[in-house]
């Protein structure tokens, strides 16, 4: 069965590239707050419709531009838990200490309000990836400890990385992890 092809002009694999740049180009330099479609679209050498037929927020736009930078992963189960809760205090404090991840991650939760759409993205392909099987881990690192109790240290830990490194944008991670795992194993 063939597909329909879709409507209008075919999109460029050229333009894409040229936008996603512009993209991550204008959000380092200008934050969020100076991501607008006509920066990117002067930046990128397109016009403004070219842009809005591909992504129709900003929202959609700054999330697909950084999406490899603001990518968490998920924690390994290997037959280490110990390592496992490592692992995953390292992911995040790696991922928010990117500077356009910082940039975008710090916009999806500001904005959520105003775009929805990008903060529900966000959670659903970013954080509850890295959630689910974090919990895990400190689950089998801590010997079972209930959900209610996991979930609270997965706030301790995210709340903590994200005033280090995104709030007071100097972070002090050295031995960041080290005083989660003791709080997390006292």
């Amino acid at each position: 069965m063939q597909k329909n092809p879709q409507p209008g002009r075919p999109r460029s694999e050229k333009a894409r590239t040229a936008i996603l740049d512009a993209v991550r180009e204008t959000l380092l330099a200008s934050g969020y707050s100076g991501l607008t479609m006509e920066a990117v679209a002067s930046r990128a050498g397109v016009s403004k419709a070219t842009i809005y037929r591909w992504w129709p927020t900003r929202g959609a736009l700054a999330l697909e531009a950084a999406g490899g930078q603001i990518a968490i992963g998920t924690v390994p189960a290997t037959d280490d838990p110990l390592a496992d809760v490592e692992s995953a205090i390292d992911q995040l404090i790696e991922t928010f200490s990117r500077p356009l991840a910082s940039v975008v991650i710090f916009a999806a939760i500001a904005t959520g309000a105003d775009d929805p759409e990008m903060a529900a993205r966000f959670r659903a392909e970013y954080v509850y990836p890295w959630r689910v099987t974090a919990a895990e881990a400190i689950r089998r690192a801590t010997g079972g400890e209930d959900d209610e109790a996991v979930q609270f240290l997965l706030d301790v830990i995210v709340g903590t990385v994200f005033q280090r490194t995104l709030v007071l944008k100097e972070p002090n991670t050295a031995d960041l992890k080290w005083r989660l795992m003791a709080l997390i194993f006292r």
